[in-house]
């Protein structure tokens, strides 16, 4: 294996879920943009995982106001080659939901924009940051 070669292995993905409900009186025109993330791992054998990735964008959008709620669940296919436990679960946990979210970002942007609404752009986040807040929510 290269020395620039990742360890981690991104076979696949699939889009799970897409649900968006319109919210037909919303009456906001700039709206900041608010968002869950939850993240799963799954092993299906010693090397291989599935990463469940949920993301959840204007929560109850006809009491907040929102314009729309969208909800999107992802399952990322991984799998990992000569490494220790430890390793493993970095990769995991860490590696892989930064793999895995900018494809989150794309399908929310596309299909916000194919439903004739303003299309919207997920800012990136920090994926240390994110786990470190849902390690604390715990």
């Amino acid at each position: 294996m290269s020395k620039l070669q990742s360890k981690l292995i991104f076979d696949d993905y699939i889009v799970n879920k897409v649900e968006l409900i319109n919210n037909l009186n919303c009456d906001r025109e700039k709206i900041e943009i608010e968002f869950d993330i939850n993240s799963e791992v799954e092993f299906t054998n010693e090397n291989e995982f599935l990463l469940k990735l949920s993301i959840e964008i204007f929560k109850d959008a006809e009491e907040n106001n929102y314009p729309f709620s969208l909800k999107v669940d992802f399952v990322g296919i991984f799998s990992v080659e000569d490494v220790n436990e430890d390793e493993k679960m970095d990769y995991a946990e860490k590696n892989s939901v930064a793999i895995l979210f900018p494809y989150v970002r794309a399908l929310v942007t596309n299909y916000t924009a194919a439903s004739n609404i303003d299309p919207l752009i997920l800012p990136p986040i920090n994926v240390v940051n994110y786990l470190k807040n849902k390690k604390a929510k715990k």
